[in-house]
């Protein structure tokens, strides 16, 4: 009897050191995720990151604007000092952790300022509006948020005004972060009120869109940008407002995420073009449908139990472990997602090429 006592007691042992053990190298696998941010917090390797994008990167600018498309009450920002800040997730977004990465305070959304201190404000801006996309009339429905145009626009302006003493010397070390174009599928060339999608084949509109974003990275280079981060597309027809709307096989809507592989097909191709084009630019592209790709095959790594559901579905409370889930609503990433895609644009050049952001630092 002793003898089968001692082989459950050890059975018992052995699964309490496997959990222990998961549970160790989930917690090691953030650890050196946030020391990148740790070592960095008291070195500002660029002088500032500029942001520009959609509802990916917003942090607030939306608030005062006259549209719908607004993160202005929780659950939204429940795990940022639980304040709704207007950031689209339940923490910071991607562009947030770059910046912590990078040193540097978090951007501050541009129409959240003043005038004095959108001109003192020398460590980077956020341009980002929700439901932008790269044509101008993506996301008109939703009311006035600032298009990509608006946001070149209100840069340059800025910039003019920047109280730095060499303004050519900091916008060519500084960062500019761009994450746009999933609008431009979702309510542009998906919507069936466009003519967008009758018009064109998806070849052609990647070729298209690429086109018109090459046109305003241009801009941004003019006006004195030198290091660029462009995101790719994740598998938006993934998402949960899209995967549980749209009638398909397997995690999402095939039909739909193949029209985004060719634009960023076209993208990788076009930013390596630029970079030949433009003297002294770099061009890092991120692989989002890769990276997303990876972390549901890899999830357990992370702990992240679910990749198709939405923590929060916009009607009840949200989940209770956030971090367990890749969306936090039906459309955007958890802080989690966030986090783990950043940690790796950062220090690897995987889903970040031809070089990871920290290369891009010292190019």
């Amino acid at each position: 009897m002793k003898g089968v006592h001692l082989a459950i007691f050890m059975v018992l042992i052995l699964a309490l050191f496997a959990a222990f053990g998961a549970i160790v190298f989930v917690l090691l696998q953030r650890c050196l995720l946030f020391s990148i941010c740790d070592n960095a917090k008291n070195t500002k390797l660029v002088p500032a990151l500029y942001i520009f994008g959609d509802s990916t990167v917003d942090a607030g600018n939306n608030n005062n604007l006259s549209t719908t498309a607004r993160a202005i009450s929780l659950p939204y920002g429940i795990d940022f000092n639980h304040t709704a800040t207007g950031r689209f997730t339940n923490g910071l977004t991607v562009a947030d952790y770059l910046a912590r990465f990078l040193g540097l305070p978090f951007a501050p959304p541009y129409m959240n300022l003043s005038e004095l201190e959108r001109r003192t404000t020398t460590t980077g801006l956020n341009f980002a509006s929700a439901s932008s996309g790269i044509l101008p009339e993506t996301g008109s429905f939703t009311g006035s948020p600032l298009t990509l145009d608006n946001q070149t626009d209100l840069f340059k302006i800025t910039a003019k005004k920047l109280d730095v003493q060499n303004i050519k010397v900091h916008l060519a070390k500084s960062i500019f972060f761009i994450s746009i174009g999933s609008n431009d599928y979702i309510m542009n060339y998906r919507n069936i009120a466009s003519k967008m999608n009758k018009l064109f084949s998806p070849d052609y509109f990647a070729k298209f869109l690429t086109e018109e974003l090459v046109k305003r990275l241009k801009r941004l280079y003019l006006i004195g940008g030198r290091k660029f981060v462009v995101t790719g597309l994740g598998p938006v027809g993934c998402i949960p407002a899209i995967a549980k709307s749209t009638p398909h096989e397997g995690d999402g809507a095939e039909s739909f995420n193949q029209a985004l592989l060719s634009y960023n097909k076209e993208l990788f191709m076009k930013l390596s073009k630029l970079q030949s084009q433009l003297y002294g630019s770099f061009f890092v592209h991120t692989d989002t449908f890769k990276f997303l790709h990876e972390l549901k095959e890899n999830k357990e790594k992370y702990g992240i139990t679910d990749t198709q559901n939405a923590c929060w579905d916009g009607k009840h409370d949200p989940c209770a472990v956030r971090d367990r889930y890749i969306y936090f609503d039906s459309a955007h990433p958890s802080q989690i997602t966030n986090s783990i895609f950043a940690g790796r644009c950062f220090n690897e050049s995987s889903i970040c090429t031809p070089m990871n952001v920290m290369q891009l630092v010292s190019a």
